[in-house]
């Protein structure tokens, strides 16, 4: 395109001052014509004149009507590719022209975005400045002005309308169309009316883009936002999972049935369960907001009494079968009231070292007393049935138990001595445990605990001959952190 208009500007140029005068021998046949013409004339009569005259007027208004009549003025463009001298096109065509071609660039680049950068620089010289100052100069400068704005106003709002079904149908100008992208302005760019607006419509649509992709959110923000919605709605608040509760408790030692676990003779007599205490340390570990698991230690002291007994001073082979004398040169015999004898008056009741075995000499009635050291680890499940500030728990499980020391003592009146240990007891057993649970919030992470359990010892014995079925209740209490 550009190459057409130097080319229409050498023509203009070359031939704007050229004259050309005509051969001698086209004047002379011109006269002998017209000298020829004058002498052939023959007489017209007036009517033939008259009727000449007013068909000529007829004819001339008639087409003047239609070529000079600006509401039917049709502006018609030659084809852009074949070579024509620029004295051959009326200004107005040119101008219109490149109007054309203004509208074609623009339009292709409505339908495809990539073209809009490549194209800027040809929209800046819509009408070249040679062919403005020629506009200027002519006579026909108000009618092609008034042409010219008509149709720059017809191809500004097309080019609206296409720019906006673009955007609107694809949204990929801003893709084309960047900061970087944008070509650089010359005074002529920003003084003229049409590439002003374009930029304006392309800005306005970059700010929009960008604002859309500002507030627009990636798949991942999405899924992050359900998820993070879903565990505000599963956990309204945090769980502290972890909770260490060192605990105290009294703890009450009995037996089921009249059975004895020291030695058959003493089934039948009445005993009594003694209140012992029980304490450690429990560690937790919360698997849900409601189901814990806990495991932790604690020290047992266990022991109960049996009555209505009786006890003297004997030789190392007269004590009870299931004590162990540990040793001793001597023994203290134990029986149910009214089964033992005196024994020898020459047995001493005190020890070389002062000791005290007897408080005198002969059978003395008192009662007898087990005493039972453990370490107990237990493994408990904890549910909440309540989980509010004051909750209720249930808790089930089991515990081992490890056996620590043990000894059997006999009592009178105030007086007690040690007789020996049990040797029919298993070092390791196993107890069943259930238990009601109470806590006070005091605050998140402080909580005061309070806990029933009753624990069910399974096979404390070595003689399964032995009746005796033991068990111990305990009420445990602390205050417990959670973390």
């Amino acid at each position: 395109m550009k190459t057409k208009k130097q080319l229409d500007r050498l023509f203009k140029e070359q031939f704007r001052n050229m004259e050309v005068a005509p051969p001698p021998a086209v004047w002379e046949n011109i006269s002998a014509a017209l000298h020829k013409k004058k002498q052939t004339r023959r007489v017209v009569p007036l009517w033939y004149k008259l009727a000449g005259v007013a068909a000529a007027l007829l004819v001339f208004f008639s087409v003047g009507s239609i070529f000079y009549n600006p509401s039917s003025t049709k502006v018609t463009l030659e084809d852009t590719k074949s070579p024509v001298p620029s004295e051959t096109i009326s200004p107005v065509e040119i101008q219109n022209n490149e109007l054309h071609h203004q509208d074609a660039v623009v339009e292709e680049a409505a339908d495809k975005p990539s073209s809009i950068h490549t194209s800027n620089s040809e929209k800046q010289q819509i009408v070249p400045q040679d062919i403005q100052e020629s506009i200027s100069s002519s006579g026909t400068i108000v009618k092609s002005s008034q042409q010219s704005n008509s149709v720059t106003e017809n191809k500004n709002t097309q080019i609206k309308r296409s720019i906006s079904e673009s955007i609107s149908d694809k949204d990929k100008i801003a893709q084309v169309v960047s900061p970087e992208q944008k070509p650089e302005t010359k005074d002529t760019h920003n003084n003229n009316p049409l590439n002003t607006e374009i930029e304006t419509i392309i800005s306005d649509t970059e700010t929009q883009i960008k604002i859309k992709e500002e507030n627009k959110k990636s798949l991942l923000d999405y899924i992050a936002e359900k998820n993070e919605d879903a565990l505000t709605i599963s956990n309204p608040t945090p769980i502290n999972r972890w909770e260490v509760a060192p605990n105290l408790a009294p703890v009450y030692y009995s037996s089921f049935g009249k059975g004895s676990s020291i030695d058959p003779q003493f089934s039948e007599n009445s005993k009594s369960g003694d209140v012992n205490l029980s304490y450690g340390v429990k560690v937790s570990y919360a698997i849900t907001e409601k189901l814990s698991i806990r495991t932790g230690i604690n020290k047992v002291d266990l022991s109960y009494s049996t009555n209505d007994i009786e006890f003297a001073i004997a030789s190392a082979s007269g004590g009870l079968q299931s004590i162990d004398s540990k040793g001793k040169g001597y023994a203290v015999a134990v029986g149910t009231r009214g089964s033992l004898q005196q024994p020898p008056s020459n047995l001493p009741t005190m020890t070389e070292d002062g000791t005290v075995i007897v408080p005198r000499n002969g059978v003395i009635p008192g009662t007898m007393q087990q005493e039972l050291d453990y370490f107990e680890v237990p493994l408990e499940l904890k549910y909440s049935l309540l989980n509010k500030k004051f909750g209720v728990n249930l808790v089930g499980g089991m515990s081992t138990l490890f056996l620590n020391n043990n000894q059997v003592s006999v009592l009178s009146d105030g007086f007690q001595t040690e007789i020996g240990s049990a040797n029919n007891l298993n070092n390791v057993s196993f107890s069943t445990n259930v238990g009601l649970g109470f806590d006070y919030k005091l605050s998140n992470r402080f909580v005061f605990n309070l806990e029933p359990m009753f624990k069910y010892q399974l096979n404390p014995y070595s003689d399964s001959s032995i009746d005796f079925k033991p068990y111990y209740l305990g009420v445990y209490s602390g205050f417990s952190y959670r973390f």
